[in-house]
């Protein structure tokens, strides 16, 4: 039976009406709001109703459905009785499916996959340059005779300038703007402005998208929510199907996130919104707004259930991310910047807690600063990969600030010889399944074709021995000595083959060889007499694969199957010919699938990732490293990635420049001046983000930072800590002395 402690008691004893529930990292609100959910399923209070979840992770999904199938189980209760959990596409997608005619598409839309979003972008944004080469280069402050030059305009027409359109293109839909509408706000503003740009690309690609019915998610949205409030009979359908509306992680809600969420609720309905406005670290990326819970919280009829009590860290990291809290709030030496943190302090657990705050023997957190990136970098791989072999049993992570650093991390551990994970690797080993079948449908296409088995030879059918460090370059003389169809088909035997072969390499390996080319000519017959899609089943299943390969092997066969059902008269051949065409479903399959699993760290196993993808979850040791003020800035004087060096300085931040356009054209908001008040908004986020890393440590923490920088090119950078990092670091100096006297 659960033990529910203070803060977790008060939100478990809801019952009716509008409740909001500020979090502390580690308090357990998970576990709380499903138990609450079993609690009003069981006593009856959802009627005929259900209670849905909004959170916004598939992980997420699977972490709830699984706590509340279990509470249920525990009273005797169907797991899957009186409750939805949704992310919010999916929840968008529920409400559209119930009046597809609204979108006046088809009853069949599609869901664009995102590889062929950023395609479609990408050809909309070469058009538009081609057609505006004059104008694109306006706000370039750069002299075109120095070396640096096509350098820039490289970035800006590559980079800068379709992650300007993109983060528009999301704007405009958060706002709800069609095409039309954005129509009629172009002819009434300024030509040639990066909002008037935004405008001309976002109108031609919704007319694409509507031609071809097609969605993006920012359109699923959108037009539920659209749906909604011009629909009152559905909107009361829906309102009847769930009684009660959860949203996890509020802080990372939206605008119309927010909105659709209290239209199913309902006036007098049933709301609950739990988050933590601390770990409001989305808002770069995506169009979260942490003020939209922080109002909800505050509004009056909304009763306030704090969770403040957690288990994760020890008490001394625990007073750390306190301090932290307190140091922004009162002496953050940007005034604006004093709100990016609530005050909101982390209490441990009770003594006789189930699950007690760990101990540790010592002060166990320490900040160090390296002279260069380099030594920063060397050092902390060093000592993680030490500390790893040391204890075994421990999870470890690296955090770092930005993708870039990822790479010279994941060099120096290879040095060292211990085991990592990479959370920021493109999921290519997750992807591997993929990989391999396309090697497979290819080949069997085709069996001619020597490049591509010696890969399915190395990559597939002998893996194993090429991850234990076994060389295979045997197989490339091999076939340098022997045809395909001598080493795959021989006339009269493999003898003479095998007899060289035993010449270069062991009798084990032999025997493995063997085995392998038996298994091809097997695969081989197979292709001749089964359907591709069934190929695949067959495949997957003498590759022994399980879990999510085998669910991501049958999905190929599925899709694979589609076409088929579409193109009857295909063979393989012509399959292996439309793999480039399928592959970005696999992938994005793939990815939900890998996602809908969570990430849990190892042990032994050192995790490598942003700050940003750590959060939700934890280590016994975690080094947060490249704490400078490039990285962190504390004040709107400091430099800024936002800020590009190549454009007029009231320019310099093209997308905070269209956003300031918009508002102010859409709500006569007027800015005064939108890159300071971005700049102050990163600022905040970065805030967030250095609480978010520091209460990822369950026992031993280090912060780290250095003075120069060192590009992949020789180039150099004089650099500073970062000021919260100096603020800490004096703190943790004090703390270890009042601990060492006690």
């Amino acid at each position: 039976m659960i033990k529910l402690r203070s803060g977790q008691i008060e939100v478990a004893d809801f019952r009716q009406g509008y409740m909001a529930v500020p979090a502390v990292p580690g308090a357990g609100k998970t576990t709380v709001l499903a138990y609450l959910a079993a609690n009003l399923i069981e006593e009856g209070w959802t009627g005929k109703g259900k209670i849905l979840i909004v959170t916004y992770m598939n992980s997420a999904v699977s972490n709830f459905r699984a706590k509340i199938g279990d509470y249920l189980a525990e009273r005797g209760l169907s797991r899957n009785r009186g409750y939805e959990v949704r992310t919010l596409h999916s929840l968008a997608l529920n409400i559209l499916k119930e009046k597809p005619e609204f979108l006046l598409i088809n009853d069949q839309f599609n869901i664009i996959e995102p590889a062929l979003r950023g395609r479609l972008i990408k050809q909309l944004i070469e058009e538009w340059i081609r057609d505006n080469s004059r104008t694109f280069l306006k706000y370039f402050d750069y002299d075109p005779n120095s070396r640096g030059y096509q350098m820039a305009v490289k970035r800006w027409k590559e980079d800068h300038f379709p992650a300007l359109i993109k983060a528009m293109i999301g704007q405009f839909k958060l706002h709800g703007l069609n095409r039309d509408q954005v129509s009629e706000l172009r002819r009434n503003y300024r030509q040639n402005t990066y909002l008037d740009w935004a405008f001309s690309i976002y109108i031609n690609y919704d007319r694409i998208m509507h031609q071809q019915g097609l969605l993006d998610f920012d359109d699923l949205a959108m037009q539920a929510l659209h749906l909604l409030e011009k629909d009152q009979q559905l909107l009361a359908r829906m309102q009847e199907k769930y009684s009660y509306v959860f949203e996890d992680e509020a802080q990372d809600s939206n605008l119309l996130l927010g909105k659709i969420l209290s239209l199913l609720a309902g006036k007098k309905g049933n709301l609950v919104r739990v988050g933590d406005s601390n770990q409001a670290i989305m808002g770069t990326f995506t169009n979260a707004d942490p003020q939209i819970f922080r109002n909800f919280t505050a509004r009056k009829d909304v009763a306030k259930r704090s969770i403040l009590y957690s288990s994760r860290s020890s008490q001394e990291i625990i007073k750390l991310a306190n301090y932290l809290v307190k140091w922004t709030v009162n002496d953050h030496p940007q005034q604006e910047c004093r709100e990016a943190l609530e005050e909101k302090y982390i209490y441990p657990v009770a003594a006789d807690d189930p699950y007690p705050n760990p101990q540790t023997d010592g002060y166990t957190i320490v900040s160090k600063v390296f002279n260069t990136s380099r030594d920063e970098m060397k050092n902390v791989t060093r000592l993680a990969a030490r500390h790893v072999q040391e204890n075994p049993e421990k999870t470890v992570a690296i955090l770092v600030p930005a993708n870039y650093i990822m790479e010279g991390i994941i060099e120096e551990l290879e040095e060292q010889g211990v085991k990592y994970e990479s959370l920021n690797e493109p999921l290519q080993e997750k992807l591997k399944t993929i990989e391999d079948f396309k090697r497979v449908l290819y080949y069997l296409a085709e069996p001619n074709r020597q490049k591509v088995l010696i890969e399915i030879l190395k990559e597939v059918l002998l893996i194993d021995y090429l991850e234990e460090g076994k060389d295979l370059d045997f197989l490339d003389q091999l076939f340098e000595k022997y045809t395909v169809e001598e080493i795959v088909y021989p006339i009269g035997g493999s003898v003479r083959f095998q007899e060289y072969a035993r010449g270069i390499v062991s009798g084990e390996m032999l025997a493995e060889l063997v085995k392998a080319l038996n298994q091809l000519r097997l695969w081989i017959d197979a292709s001749v007499e089964l359907p591709p899609d069934e190929l695949v089943l067959l495949i997957a299943e003498q590759l022994r694969l399980k879990e999510e390969e085998l669910a991501v092997a049958q999905n190929i066969a599925l899709q694979i199957k589609a076409e088929l059902e579409s193109n009857p008269h295909w063979k393989l051949h012509e399959i292996a010919d439309e793999l480039p065409r399928l592959e970005d479903s696999f992938r994005q399959f793939a990815r939900k699938i890998y996602e809908r699993k969570g990430y849990e760290p190892q042990a032994g196993v050192i995790t490598i990732t942003t700050f940003h993808k750590s959060k939700g979850l934890e280590w016994d040791t975690v080094y947060i490293t490249y704490l400078t003020n490039d990285n962190f800035p504390s004040s709107v004087e400091d430099k800024f990635r936002s800020e590009y060096y190549y454009l007029e300085d009231d320019y310099s931040n093209p997308v905070a420049n269209a956003k300031a356009s918009l508002e102010n054209l859409i709500y006569d908001r007027k800015t005064v001046d939108p890159q300071q008040e971005a700049n102050i908004e990163f600022i905040k986020e970065r805030l967030r983000l250095l609480y978010v890393a520091i209460t990822r440590a369950k026992k031993n923490l280090l912060l780290t930072a250095h003075r120069e920088i060192i590009y992949d090119n020789g180039d150099s950078k004089q650099v500073k800590p970062a000021r919260p990092f100096l603020v800490l670091s004096n703190f943790i100096d004090k703390e270890r002395e009042d601990y060492a006297q006690h």
